[in-house]
């Protein structure tokens, strides 16, 4: 049964130390007849390395494939024996189209499931990912279902790490990956946690990634690589006759954003934190020490709206941006320093 989804603003006071202003800054609850372009893509292929090629599983791309289809306000993100490009599995990424930057904290919540029958050797992935600027390194925050082990879910994270095995654990759950559960990841300064129905299952105080990261859903077969996942039974076929199809099922996703209701005044009391003023602006912001400064600058959903090297003015304007809250990361005197920007 499709479960209503409801776009808030509220006031979180369980589980962070302050209360907490939570806007909805992403939502789809999957309506219509395929998932929308305005706020998914699936990859562009450009190489054998770039990435879409997983495990022993092609994923579609925007080349040769479409979107993956909405059936009773679902996703249907699926996987097929059958490769019509070469020879592998056929699987799915599903991307979101904006990138997320932490900022004072983000919450996604997502509910989704195998749909059963599913075999050993498959796993279906439900995270934030991104190269760290040209990589090797990347970031990632994640739940992996793993049919293999269909009564617990898999979290991993990496920060500015090479792709391999990262840091896995596994947490048993109620029923099975194939029952509805609803995962949440809570990606905050200084902390992330992974929850299933509402069950804190970890937390990661040494690693927390920073970067803007874009949000994954994907299904796909690994290969002997990742022992645990991986089963010999399960193989791509070479006719279409014999094609077996298998999917994950996503029933919505929702992403806040939380902010400080003070946190403009916080921000100008500390005088020993080389920041910048005014703040909230209106047409500049200056940098009061001197030094030759690089700074990027987010919206409140995570998009780049502002990227500059190597000032020596320390004057960047912001008369083109639209009002309100802006993440601001920059680096000066070799000090990489995060903060807000309020535009008036």
């Amino acid at each position: 049964m499709k479960t209503k989804l409801i776009l808030t603003i509220a006031v979180i006071a369980a589980g962070v130390t302050n209360a907490q202003m939570a806007v909805t800054v992403f939502s789809d609850d999957f309506t219509g007849s395929m998932v929308d372009s305005k706020m998914w893509h699936i990859p562009t292929w450009v190489s054998p390395t770039d990435g879409t090629y997983v495990g022993r599983t092609q994923f579609r791309c925007s080349q040769n494939a479409s979107l993956p289809v909405v059936s009773n306000g679902e996703a249907i993100i699926i996987l097929e024996t059958y490769n019509p490009t070469g020879y592998s599995f056929y699987g799915t990424d599903l991307i979101s189209n904006r990138t997320f930057l932490m900022g004072d904290g983000l919450i996604f919540t997502i509910r989704a499931k195998f749909k059963s029958l599913i075999p050993r050797g498959i796993v279906g992935g439900i995270f934030l990912y991104d190269l760290v600027g040209t990589g090797p390194n990347h970031d990632e925050i994640d739940f992996e279902l793993v049919s293999n082990r269909p009564s617990e879910v898999q979290t991993n994270i990496y920060d500015n790490e090479p792709l391999g095995a990262g840091h896995p654990v596994f947490h048993p759950i109620s029923g099975s990956v194939t029952d509805y559960h609803t995962y949440v990841i809570k990606w905050f300064p200084g902390e992330i946690s992974w929850q299933v129905d509402g069950v804190t299952v970890r937390t990661s105080r040494n690693l927390v990634p920073e970067r803007p990261m874009h949000f994954h859903l994907n299904i796909w077969a690994p290969d002997a690589g990742w022992a645990e996942a991986y089963d010999a039974n399960l193989q791509w076929v070479t006719s279409p006759a014999l094609n077996q199809v298998y999917s994950m099922i996503v029933d919505y996703v929702k992403v806040d954003s939380l902010m400080f209701p003070d946190s403009v005044s916080e921000i100008d009391r500390k005088e020993s934190k080389p920041d910048f003023f005014p703040n909230p602006a209106h047409d500049l912001i200056c940098f009061d020490t001197p030094g030759k400064l690089s700074i990027k600058i987010y919206s409140i959903n995570g998009a780049l709206v502002l990227s500059r090297q190597d000032i020596t003015d320390c004057t960047i304007s912001v008369a083109d941006f639209e009002p309100g809250i802006y993440s601001v990361h920059y680096i000066q005197n070799g000090i990489s320093r995060y903060t807000k920007l309020i535009k008036y």
